[in-house]
């Protein structure tokens, strides 16, 4: 985890040197205010997408669809991810069953035994319901 987003977060969990495109992070600062907000979001940009599809570049319009967003995420590889929710389909935007924000663990590439990639998954089971 390269750096953390609550803004409740004491300063002493943040202490690992994060680069951050400065560009971005005035954008999106000048945007929401949110100084932990914007960090995270310029660390991300720090480097290019690894991928680019063709045909999902300006074809894919950012209102209707969050492609271009889970591109940047995805280049960014980490044992956390925040996750935005998927556009909401029009048709059924005040039915209440529209999924918010999540948060996605990635389990440590090689664990030593099989106990212990059992103890990461029970361990991260067990924390989605705190």
């Amino acid at each position: 985890i390269s750096c953390y987003l609550s803004s409740e977060t004491p300063d002493m969990y943040n202490d690992v040197p994060c680069e951050v495109d400065e560009e971005m992070r005035d954008l999106v600062m000048k945007a929401t205010g949110d100084h932990m907000l914007a960090r995270h979001v310029a660390h991300l940009f720090v480097r290019d997408p690894l991928v680019v599809f063709e045909g999902a570049v300006e074809e894919v319009p950012d209102e209707e669809a969050t492609d271009h967003w889970e591109n940047i995420q995805s280049t960014n590889w980490q044992t956390m991810r925040w996750k935005p929710p998927p556009p909401q389909d029009p048709d059924h935007a005040d039915d209440g069953n529209h999924i918010g924000w999540r948060t996605e663990f990635r389990a440590m590439e090689v664990q030593m035994t099989d106990f212990e990639n059992a103890a990461f998954s029970v361990f991260i089971v067990l924390l989605t319901r705190v």
